[in-house]
């Protein structure tokens, strides 16, 4: 529940915005910035953190005058960043390349790491680890980035059907068929990769 106190000196921000001082937008900067960053480096590459968040604080902005609750503020900030952070990964999707190394994986890791007999019993302890998160991160890249948002979303970050929903600006009805049928493609692959 958000602090009383904060959500006042919000409002009272917000109105001063409103009202023509763009100045006092620095005041939003300055106390949600590490609240924005947070959700932006859970949703996109570390290569794009920076201009996602600079980009979701000028649509928050933009969006002020839309706002019809400052109590809601901070969940309010957090749907416009998510959002954000949707359509870059959109547009990283569109426009990235692959190398070859990457899809080579960490082959070179994996003989580094078998030259020493220690090197060995870490590699096996952490195999299992590294190999599982490797194939959910393929697993992710090959969903669309809106089914990749939500399935972070729910199974990874544990918001609710209802949450993601009213984040993303979907249905709930909507929500629970994407996540289904996410769900119903990232077991194919999973298992695609299991018996390769």
């Amino acid at each position: 529940m958000p602090d009383e106190t904060q959500t006042t000196r919000d409002t009272d921000t917000i109105r001063r915005i409103l009202a023509g001082d763009v100045n006092a937008f620095e005041i939003i900067i300055d106390n949600y910035k590490n609240f924005i960053f947070s959700i932006v480096q859970r949703h996109v590459p570390p290569e794009l953190v920076e201009d996602t968040a600079q980009e979701a604080f000028i649509r928050i902005y933009k969006a002020l005058p839309g706002l019809d609750h400052e109590s809601r503020f901070r969940q309010w900030m957090a749907s416009i960043t998510i959002r954000t952070c949707y359509d870059t990964m959109r547009t990283y999707y569109r426009s990235r390349e692959i190398s070859m190394t990457a899809l080579a994986g960490d082959g070179e890791h994996a003989v580094e790491n078998r030259l020493t007999e220690q090197a060995r019993a870490a590699f096996r302890n952490d195999c299992n680890v590294n190999e599982t998160k490797a194939m959910l991160s393929r697993a992710l890249d090959q969903l669309t980035p809106e089914n990749r948002i939500l399935i972070e979303l729910i199974y990874l970050e544990g918001y609710s059907i209802k949450e993601a929903a009213s984040i993303l600006g979907w249905s709930t009805a909507n929500v629970k068929i994407r996540a289904y049928r996410s769900r119903q493609q990232m077991n194919k692959i999973l298992k695609h990769h299991l018996e390769a």
